[in-house]
């Protein structure tokens, strides 16, 4: 199977994905869907939705996937021996692990995932939908509930205690070992109400659970929250999500009864905090007093950050409002080429 064959077989998994999922159609897929939430509840049909309708648009397009593949030498995607690439899965949002996947396929190896136990079957599914468009990938695709052998390299995707596994145990093979990382907005204080929408969508998209999602505001000394949390109500309806609201009552009883100023948005709560992570429910602010002392704090944090959202002609490498959760194929997890890594296997 060449380039093409495997770029063609993506584009038409896009296209299914897209289809299966909106046309009320009765496939299996859709029901794996529908039963996502069952298995874990963060996983609404309107998030894995979402997550499809990203990745068939901005991933599994044959434009994307040409440019994407353009960028790097014709002999990335032609090894002279197909290696076994072990993929441990986050099940954080829906479709982790699809992205790496992806590149193994594109790149002519051999994929083997430890699915997380947190994946609603999506995973599995996907690649069910994958086989029947394309069968010549069946031998190239392996699952594993068990102890994981016979592999050439690893990726892996835990938290900070689990990294330090990882390192120690795949120590002996080429690895991308991913740690827990999370992401921050740096206001001004002139965003536009749509620029504050959208904010609102990096947010609480998937619950704030991605470490994509913002976490963190970095804000003007005496920035008024008036307009943001005006904003923050096209999300009031995390209110009917049970699992959610444990969070947040929880998180607010803790800091009503450690006298903890907060504001309180009967959904979620804000609170100033130099932490850049922070719990479901839950969002920190932390002041600055001019442009360059927030630029201090990402450059002292960059190993910690996935994204920075703001203004890209006052922050570096800032990314706009509203595009936390649709990344394009090229933007690579913790700024690591995944391609370039299989490449020199």
């Amino acid at each position: 199977m060449n380039l093409n064959s495997r770029i063609d077989a993506f584009v038409q998994l896009g296209q299914r994905m897209l289809y299966d999922s909106k046309q009320d159609c009765g496939s299996k897929f859709e029901l794996t869907i529908k039963d996502a939430s069952i298995h874990n509840p963060w996983f609404t049909s309107e998030n894995v939705y979402y997550a499809i309708d990203s990745i068939a648009n901005h991933w599994l397009t044959r434009e994307m996937l040409n440019s994407f593949t353009s960028k790097y030498p014709k002999n990335y995607f032609e090894p002279s021996a197909s290696k076994k690439v072990v993929v441990i899965m986050a099940g954080n949002i829906p479709f982790a692990g699809l992205h790496d996947l992806i590149c193994i396929l594109l790149t002519g190896h051999r994929f083997l995932g430890k699915v997380s136990s947190k994946d609603g079957h999506l995973i599995s599914a996907t690649i069910e939908l994958l086989i029947e468009i394309e069968p010549g990938f069946k031998n190239l695709i392996e699952l594993s509930e068990v102890t994981l052998h016979g592999f050439d390299a690893v990726i892996a995707t835990g938290s900070d205690n689990s990294s330090r596994y990882f390192d120690y145990y795949f120590k002996n093979y080429p690895t991308i070992i991913r740690k827990h990382r999370n992401s921050i907005a740096v206001l001004s204080g002139n965003e536009t109400e749509e620029e504050l929408t959208l904010l609102s969508d990096d947010i609480f998209l998937y619950f704030g659970l991605g470490c994509r999602s913002i976490s963190m505001l970095l804000v003007p000394i005496g920035y008024s929250f008036k307009e943001l949390l005006k904003a923050f109500k096209t999300w009031q309806n995390l209110d009917t999500h049970n699992k959610y609201m444990n969070n947040y009552e929880f998180q607010k009883t803790m800091n009503l009864m450690n006298l903890i100023d907060h504001i309180d948005t009967d959904f979620m709560l804000l609170k100033q905090n130099d932490s850049i992570g922070s719990t479901v429910g839950v969002v920190h602010y932390k002041e600055y007093d001019n442009i360059q002392t927030a630029l201090t704090f990402i450059q002292n944090h960059q190993g910690e950050l996935q994204c920075v959202v703001g203004d890209g002609s006052t922050i570096p490498n800032a990314i706009p409002f509203g595009t936390c959760q649709n990344p394009s194929i090229d933007e690579f997890a913790d700024g690591i080429d995944t391609i370039e890594f299989l490449a020199k296997l």
